[in-house]
């Protein structure tokens, strides 16, 4: 039986997946669940202690991070993971086959892919009672698919990942970035292959907040820095850094 050990974190003390939902899919594969409630330390932080955690016992045979409003249906998830699950090296839910980095803003599911035949995974976005399905045009198709990009909302470490020394960059903020970051570490340093698993019961109670932040493109600038990718001429990224520019002349930050 494998075993799958989920850390959950919220920002409070509210999670969609509680302990009786994993509990369904016990004689399946042997379950260990963290809820990390209040959460002010920021994602990255919290992933990179559990994983050293993780390294430190060699307990699981997949480590799977999670945000706390998102929910599915644990004996349907470990089922297919199981069938998938050897395929790739780290696995998401949703993502896309090509992450164009010549748009800004850089995110997977819109401006750096405008194409949607290239994006994997199914996902209902908000409350229940109010919600938008948002599919790929492909996913009701398959079960999995290798892309170039993942989204956070959950990423799967499979043993081979967890053998690496491969963690999360905690300079990239607190919330930004450490998925596409993660995305490039398994493709571009550790040249391993990153998957979607497609979960058609996927939901997440959220439908995500402005990519048009002074923060979000302060990431998006030390994320290009990183990995070498150039700003785009009359981007939203080359206009921030060109305003922070000005204002740092004046003697003002923004």
């Amino acid at each position: 039986m494998m075993n799958i050990k989920f850390a959950i974190v919220s920002k409070d003390t509210s999670f969609k997946m509680l302990k009786e939902k994993f509990d369904l899919a016990n004689d399946l594969a042997s379950i260990d669940v963290e809820y990390i409630s209040n959460n002010i330390d920021g994602l990255p932080k919290v992933y990179n202690r559990v994983l050293a955690e993780e390294r430190a016992i060699k307990k699981h045979d997949y480590l799977v991070f999670m945000h706390a409003d998102v929910s599915f249906n644990a004996r349907s998830f470990i089922e297919h993971l199981k069938d998938v699950g050897s395929k790739y090296a780290v696995i998401g839910l949703c993502g896309t086959s090509t992450f164009n980095v010549s748009q800004s803003p850089l995110n997977w599911w819109t401006g750096s892919n405008p194409t949607p035949y290239e994006k994997w995974g199914c996902v209902t976005h908000g409350e229940l009672g109010d919600q938008t399905s948002y599919f790929s045009e492909h996913s009701q198709n398959v079960m999995d698919r290798e892309v170039a990009c993942i989204d956070g909302l959950c990423i799967i470490f499979t043993r081979q990942a967890l053998d690496t020394d491969m963690q999360f960059d905690e300079s990239l903020g607190e919330f930004d970035f450490y998925d596409s970051d993660i995305s490039c570490q398994t493709l571009m340093k550790y040249k391993l292959k990153l998957g979607v698993m497609v979960q058609k019961d996927l939901c997440h109670y959220s439908v995500g907040r402005s990519i048009l932040t002074p923060s979000f493109l302060d990431n998006e600038a030390k994320f290009r820095a990183k990995w070498n990718f150039p700003i785009p001429k009359d981007s939203a990224i080359a206009k921030h850094l060109e305003m922070k520019a000005q204002f740092a002349s004046n003697g003002q930050s923004i």
